[in-house]
C-alpha cells in the first residue's frame, strides 16, 4: 500500500487519506484494508474508516479513500451509521435490526379510568 495523499482536518480529529494497493483489486473485502490502512497509519482499526475502493479500468490496482480519526469517540460522532454497519456480518446486521424493531415498537398504551 502507497499513500498517495493525506491532508488533515484539526476540527474534525481525522486525516483524509488516499491509498493505492497494487495487484489486490476485487481480492479484499472492506476488513482487510481497514485493518492494512491502520497498519501503514499506526492506528488502531477502529479509527479508520473507508469511504470509497475504486479500481482501475485494465489494471489490478485499487484506490482507496479513507478517513483516520483521532479516536473511536470522534469517529462515532462525525460518520453515519450505515458505513459502520456495513463492516458487519449478515447475522450481526439482522441482530441489529431486530433490536431496532424491538426499541422503535410503541409502548402498549396505559388504561382508561373508567367512571
Amino acid at each position: 500500500m502507497q499513500v498517495e495523499k493525506k491532508s488533515e482536518s484539526k476540527v474534525l480529529d481525522r486525516s483524509y487519506v488516499e491509498m493505492t494497493v497494487d495487484g489486490k483489486a476485487g481480492k479484499l473485502t472492506r476488513k482487510e484494508v481497514i485493518a492494512s490502512v491502520a497498519q501503514v497509519m499506526g492506528v488502531p482499526a477502529e479509527n479508520v474508516a473507508l469511504i470509497r475502493m475504486d479500481g482501475q479500468s485494465g489494471t489490478t490496482k485499487a484506490v482507496g479513500k479513507f478517513y483516520v480519526y483521532g479516536s473511536a469517540e470522534s469517529k462515532k460522532k462525525v460518520e453515519p451509521r450505515y458505513l459502520a454497519e456495513r463492516l458487519l456480518t449478515k447475522e450481526e446486521r439482522d441482530k441489529l435490526k431486530q433490536e431496532r424493531k424491538k426499541a422503535a415498537a410503541p409502548a402498549p398504551a396505559p388504561e382508561a379510568k373508567k367512571k
